[in-house]
């Protein structure tokens, strides 16, 4: 096996573990050993401390890439964003947007989601509903993760009618509801414990073709006022779903 694989390999093991440390570890015997890093481990480290919410030692091994003359790609900036959006620094975040704008790193959708995401999960609906403005006016292309993201936000929010409002949208952009769409508007009136129209929108989700996942029938269930209420859900879903373990009730 080649030495970077190998390492790579043994490093990206113990960041998805949870174990940076171990990572990093393994990133300084690499180069003790005469075998320097490229760019792929350096992703894996920066990776490794952002999942463990160490963003400056995240900042640090992406700093010390680009000093090595190594040009950060798409991905490395991705992780980077990552990391500190652990820590809902939205500041960092946006500056590291600009970097790549500035260094010739275009943009694409995935990473504006990300971003869109982020406000949303922070409830700064002001900087997402004008981020979803400048994807939907292109050149970027919005998905169904694009409005799904706003959807939740929305909901999660207690703004059923601007769910709706997206959601009704959809249509007219010729896209697709998928489960996690359906998810996320049940989950609204799920908080609500708003049951008979949870049980309309979950009858609609079905008679569009699109079948529930463990986390539907988490949220579905969640909605339910009573024990009647509960067997009632669980009987459907488990007549829709033979496998068990698929969805899981418990």
């Amino acid at each position: 096996m080649n030495v970077h694989i190998f390492f790579r390999t043994c490093a990206f093991f113990s960041s998805r573990a949870g174990y940076p440390q171990g990572a990093a570890e393994i990133f300084s015997l690499m180069q003790h050993m005469g075998c320097e890093p490229d760019r792929a481990s350096y992703n894996i480290m920066v990776d490794a401390y952002g999942r463990a919410g160490l963003h400056e030692d995240a900042q640090t091994v992406f700093d010390e890439m680009k000093r090595l003359g190594i040009a950060p790609t798409m991905k490395s900036y991705m992780l980077l964003i990552s990391a500190y959006s652990r820590n809902s620094n939205v500041s960092k975040c946006e500056e590291i947007v600009n970097q790549m704008q500035k260094s010739g790193v275009k943009l694409d959708t995935f990473l504006l989601n990300s971003m869109l995401n982020l406000y949303g999960r922070l409830g700064q609906f002001a900087k997402m509903e004008e981020l979803s403005t400048v994807i939907e006016a292109g050149p970027y292309i919005a998905d169904i993760s694009t409005y799904n993201i706003l959807i939740n936000a929305y909901g999660r929010s207690g703004f059923i009618a601007k769910m709706e409002e997206v959601f009704q949208s959809l249509p007219s952009k010729n896209l697709k509801p998928d489960v996690v769409t359906w998810t996320s508007r049940l989950g609204a009136y799920s908080k609500k414990k708003q049951y008979q129209r949870c049980s309309e929108i979950f009858e609609e989700m079905i008679d569009e073709g699109c079948y529930p996942d463990g986390g539907t029938a988490k949220v579905l269930l969640s909605s339910c006022l009573s024990e009647d209420q509960t067997e009632q859900v669980t009987i459907v879903i488990r007549s829709m779903h033979k496998n068990v373990k698929t969805v899981e009730l418990v």
